[in-house]
């Protein structure tokens, strides 16, 4: 039992560094070739779906099958605290693609989205440990989730630093920034 829950505490790991590099990849697509709108819309579309297939299909219900109908409180108040955070923290932003580079210009709106980015590439990590902690099955279905959720975020990151009128190198770069969140996510901590 120790053997496989090391194993799998490993593959968390492992799997939120992989993860992550979907951010980078993400980024490499706005940074280094132009591509249509309409693909970049795709990409979100893809992981948007999915993660919203893991989410009603396996996660909600191993929810309510491990914590009861109580679990269901937390689904809806993590559901308000998203909306609360979009609409209050950070009111006027479009994902994956930033149209408004005067509000770029300030930085402080620059510092607030890496910060909001970092803090969510680490509940994207904690997501991922805690399906390993239940399951390997539903840690790699999240995992799948989280990758393909990155994509879009990496084209955000890209775009927010290329919306600031800074080089192709300083996108590069942050997107690495933005990067390290997962791995303290990732590692989940369980008693012994």
């Amino acid at each position: 039992m120790i053997h496989e829950l090391s194993f799998r505490v490993a593959l968390a790991a492992l799997l939120g560094l992989i993860a992550a590099g979907g951010n980078l990849l993400g980024g490499y697509f706005v940074v280094y070739r132009e591509w249509p709108r309409r693909y970049l819309q795709y990409f979100l579309a893809l992981g948007a779906g999915y993660m919203l297939s893991v989410a009603f299909l396996e996660v909600i219900p191993e929810s309510v099958h491990l914590g009861g109908e109580n679990a269901l409180i937390y689904v809806l108040a993590g559901f308000f605290l998203v909306h609360l955070f979009e609409h209050t923290i950070a009111p006027h932003f479009h994902f994956g693609e930033e149209t408004h580079t005067e509000e770029m210009q300030h930085g402080h709106a620059q510092s607030a989205i890496f910060l909001g980015l970092a803090i969510h590439t680490f509940f994207d990590g904690v997501a991922i440990a805690s399906g390993f902690l239940v399951s390997t099955w539903l840690g790699v279905l999240l995992f799948v989730a989280v990758f393909l959720h990155k994509l879009p975020e990496g084209f955000t990151v890209a775009s927010v630093v290329m919306a600031k009128s800074q080089s192709k190198r300083n996108a590069v770069s942050s997107r690495r920034l933005a990067w390290r969140g997962h791995p303290g996510g990732s590692s989940p901590h369980h008693p012994a």
